[in-house]
Parts: structure tokens; sequence; C-alpha cells
């Protein structure tokens, strides 16, 4: 039983602390705690979008390099380097990729650090793996 639960436990601890990243981290702030099953569907609203609130991505990516993350839409619309994501397709995804210890380009994501646990981006992974609904 705890290893099922284990995954949402490390989740929720890691989204309880604040992180530095982008300077900009705006003013909005994200709900304490993402529960994810993972036997369930993950929620771009109510699990991938407070990830991108938390660690500062929705305020940092607010346009730069033409990436905007605030929804759906606008992750498979990109920026200047193409689609954030490739539903279906979390390994070439582009915002998989960024969030990796060696990105294709430019900085690793969140840029300057901490970056996000292995348990934080398989949570992004398995939503882009489902197909990256807007749900």
């Amino acid at each position: 039983m705890l290893r099922r639960y284990a995954p949402v436990l490390v989740l929720t601890i890691g989204l309880m602390f604040p992180c530095a990243g982008c300077k900009d981290m705006g003013v909005n702030p994200p709900p304490a705690v993402v529960h994810v099953d993972t036997l369930s569907t993950v929620s771009f609203q109510n699990n991938v979008l407070p990830i991108f609130n938390k660690f500062g991505c929705y305020d940092c990516h607010g346009g730069t390099n033409g990436l905007v993350v605030h929804t759906v839409a606008d992750l498979l619309r990109g920026g200047v380097h193409g689609p954030a994501i490739t539903p279906g397709n979390a390994d070439s995804s582009l915002i998989m990729k960024k969030m990796s210890p060696t990105p294709p380009f430019g900085d690793r994501m969140p840029q300057g650090g901490p970056y996000l646990s292995d348990s934080i981006t398989a949570v992004i992974a398995t939503w882009i793996k489902q197909g990256g609904k807007d749900n």
C-alpha cells in the first residue's frame, strides 16, 4: 500500500518547498499539494499547471523565446524552437529535453535550478504520454 502512495508523498513534499529558478516568479500562488494517483489520468489543470506555477515556469515563460506555458494550446504552439510538447511522446517533447541534465540547447530548466526531481518530471511525462490533453 505504501508503494502505491509513495509517488504522491514524494510529489507533495517536493511541491511544498519553494524553489529559485527564474527571477520573475510572479504572484500566482500554486496549490500547496498536487494529488497524483499513479493509476489515474494526469490532468493539465490539476497536476501539470501547478508544477509550472510552483517552479516559476508559468511566469518565466510568459513569452521568453516565444514560449508560453499557460495553456495546452500554448505548449502545442511552442516558441522559436518549435512545439513544447509532442502529445503521446514525452521522449521527443522539447519541454522534457529542456528539463534533462543535458538539454539540446541553452540552459537546463528551470533556469538556475534547483531542478525538478524525477518524480515531478514523471508527472509531466505521464501527462504527455497520455496525450497531453487539455484536462
